[in-house]
């Protein structure tokens, strides 16, 4: 007699390779967090001081000189008669109780009268403490400045 094997109807869910992904996942993260955390490495018990105060966060306000003597104030142009006045608005707005901190960005082509003007209107308003950015130097991009000859 031949017995008939009957093909089960039961639909079997594997959890192994389910379980394999989870656990994956759990070990991804964990050295996720693990690695955004700063580790000590030195124990060292720091002193508890009264006289300082915590840092505070630093707003930048950037005026641009375009090579073509363009002025923009974070990104929106602006006048050199209206310059203090739209600088003062955003130091308003801004007023939380952060430093804000002035940033000059002039291109190299632009003249330099723009940048005087700039910087004596600001002067002249009271924001006299601002900084001039640039970029570092590398020896790929050094330009050797021609010497001035005396008369």
């Amino acid at each position: 007699m031949r017995r008939v094997r009957r093909m089960s109807s039961d639909v079997h869910i594997e959890l192994t390779p389910m379980i394999d992904v989870v656990f994956l996942l759990l070990t991804f993260f964990i050295f996720a967090v693990v690695m955004m955390v700063r580790a000590d490495v030195l124990d060292v018990n720091l002193p508890e001081l009264a006289a300082g105060r915590p840092a505070t966060q630093t707003i930048p306000i950037t005026i641009a000189i375009t090579d073509a003597g363009e002025l923009f104030v974070n990104s929106e142009p602006v006048l050199l008669d209206d310059i203090v006045e739209h600088v003062q608005a955003l130091q308003s707005e801004i007023d939380d109780g952060s430093k804000i901190a002035l940033v000059l960005a002039v291109d190299t082509q632009s003249p330099a009268g723009v940048m005087i003007s700039v910087a004596d209107k600001l002067t002249g308003s009271g924001l006299g403490e601002f900084s001039i950015i640039g970029h570092r130097k590398t020896e790929e991009t050094q330009e050797q400045v021609p010497e001035l000859e005396s008369p």
